[in-house]
């Protein structure tokens, strides 16, 4: 999107750089998504990989740690200047965060992946309820379709404050929102026909159309052009 994308996802897991523990999104979420779906014998679904590749190009690239004080240092490094998005485990979760809150380092939101969800709501109600911004998350796919339509929103907001002062911008971040979004649409619809489950669609009424936020930076695109 820009050279100097505005949200950085940092992923942190003790496992995220072995290959025999990647799966499901963790695999996703490498860099190199040709050489994991030729290494793992379950290929990832081709919509899942769209939407991480997207997530990457449409300016949230990422950073992988496997421990807390590198995940620590990197936040320190970067929080001034990037909305730093963390996915964590919920054992690193538990380690890291008081270390965060302790430095005063800024946190955009945190992603908390488990493979036990009632085992760590306890320690996590505490800053749920002081309110933080926590999700928790127990299935892979929910937390990518989740983190995708969180970040459409952001890139909406984003291209909203950039609007009157730069068009061209606006005109990327509503377009890459709106693929983001279409993406989770894809992915979360239902293959049975029966199935009651309709994605959420709301970023259709706000970007699309005569009225929509697409059309609006594009007419400011070309008045300034004219």
């Amino acid at each position: 999107m820009t050279s100097n994308p505005a949200f950085h996802i940092l992923w942190l897991d003790a496992h995220i750089s072995l290959p025999t523990e990647c799966r499901g999104l963790k695999t996703l979420y490498q860099s190199e998504l040709a050489l994991a779906a030729a290494e793992f014998p379950v290929r990832p679904d081709p919509i899942d990989v769209a939407i991480c590749s997207n997530l990457h190009i449409f300016g949230a690239p990422f950073t992988f740690a496997s421990a807390a004080d590198a995940a620590l240092k990197f936040i320190g490094d970067n929080s001034n200047q990037k909305k730093i998005i963390l996915i964590t485990s919920a054992s690193l979760g538990k380690e890291i965060i008081p270390k965060i809150l302790e430095e005063n380092f800024s946190i955009h939101s945190y992603y908390i992946f488990c493979g036990y969800m009632q085992g760590n709501v306890a320690w996590a109600s505490d800053y749920l309820e002081s309110g933080m911004n926590i999700q928790m998350f127990d299935f892979e796919i929910d937390l990518l379709l989740r983190l995708s339509r969180d970040l459409s929103n952001e890139f909406i907001e984003q291209g909203k404050i950039l609007l009157n002062s730069n068009a061209k911008a606006a005109l990327n971040y509503f377009e890459c929102a709106r693929a983001l979004a279409e993406k989770a649409v894809e992915r979360d619809t239902p293959s049975d026909p029966n199935d009651p489950h309709r994605p959420s669609t709301a970023h259709r009424q706000i970007l699309d159309g005569e009225n929509g936020l697409i059309a609006l930076a594009r007419r400011a695109c070309n008045n300034n052009t004219s």
